[in-house]
């Protein structure tokens, strides 16, 4: 048994909206396949008459996938979120996260074929721009269940997290700050390994995010931002080195995707390979 491997792990935020939705559906599918990831964890997944982008990617890719649904709100279709895995999982899990507005985070067990388990948490915190003490809540709870269930190889933490770099729960994650007597530090993938911009994820350069989109349906307003408006808010973390000692683990890329429009959605993606090695015993640690 080889004790190296790459894996590739890609995020994406796929819109619930249904404009454009066979064009769309077909680069999500055509993206999904060139971009061959070993895990993949979509936000906003509908399930209705109209488009069920489940049964659409399922039905379209290798992977081992499942799905759950997170948020109602009238006059919008219920979405969820969806996890594909290359291996089975050994346990998977959806846990609520603190908060009203129903949000939640998947925990996966699975077993790499270099022989040890890893843990995958998919996370969708709350999305609203004032909701920021909530997310603050969900990481500590996200980081908590974390502690509690990881594994050998280190812990992989995706998703839109609909918050910026510089916001408290993504300091918290990435070591930067403390939070009730807690700290935890993942490995921030774009940061680590990106390209050395600032790997903006949804932003008005994007004309599904402008201020006004012009498509066969005419104008439709966008009451969320005003223009200009660039954020990073999808992310690919990996847990701390010295949490998984006998795992040697190696950031090799982070790549935007999903960015060239047309584009699948109003996000652009995130994918990440990683570069994992299993020891014969844990590494020193000074």
């Amino acid at each position: 048994m080889s004790k190296k491997m790459n894996l590739r792990v890609l995020t994406l935020n796929i819109w619930l909206d249904p404009r454009d939705r066979e064009k769309r559906d077909s680069l999500l599918l055509e993206g999904l396949s060139t971009f061959d990831a070993d895990i993949v964890f979509l936000q906003e997944v509908v399930r209705t008459p109209e488009r069920d982008a489940f049964k659409l990617v399922s039905d379209n890719s290798p992977l081992h996938w499942h799905h759950a649904s997170d948020y109602t709100q009238e006059g919008w279709p219920a979405w969820g979120t969806a996890v594909g895995t290359r291996w089975a999982p050994k346990s998977i899990e959806v846990h609520r996260l603190p908060a009203e507005d129903g949000p939640y985070v998947w925990e996966a067990v699975l077993p790499l074929p270099i022989g040890v388990d890893m843990l995958f948490l998919g996370a969708r915190p709350s999305f609203k721009f004032t909701r920021e003490a909530a997310r603050v809540e969900q990481a500590l709870f996200i980081t908590e269940l974390e502690e509690k269930r990881r594994q050998t190889a280190p812990t992989i933490l995706a998703g839109d997290f609909d918050a910026a770099p510089d916001q408290d729960c993504i300091r918290f994650y990435t070591g930067k700050s403390a939070i009730n007597g807690r700290s935890a530090a993942f490995r921030d993938s774009w940061a680590i390994a990106g390209d050395g911009t600032p790997g903006y994820t949804w932003t008005t350069d994007s004309p599904w995010v402008a201020r006004s989109v012009v498509d066969a349906q005419g104008i439709v307003p966008n009451y969320w931002v005003q223009e200009p408006h660039h954020r990073r808010i999808d992310y690919v973390f990996a847990g701390s080195t010295e949490n998984h000692l006998q795992v040697e683990s190696v950031i090799n890329s982070s790549k935007i995707v999903f960015d060239e429009y047309p584009t699948a959605s109003d996000h652009y993606g995130v994918l990440t390979e990683f570069e994992f090695n299993a020891l014969d015993k844990p590494t020193a640690w000074a």
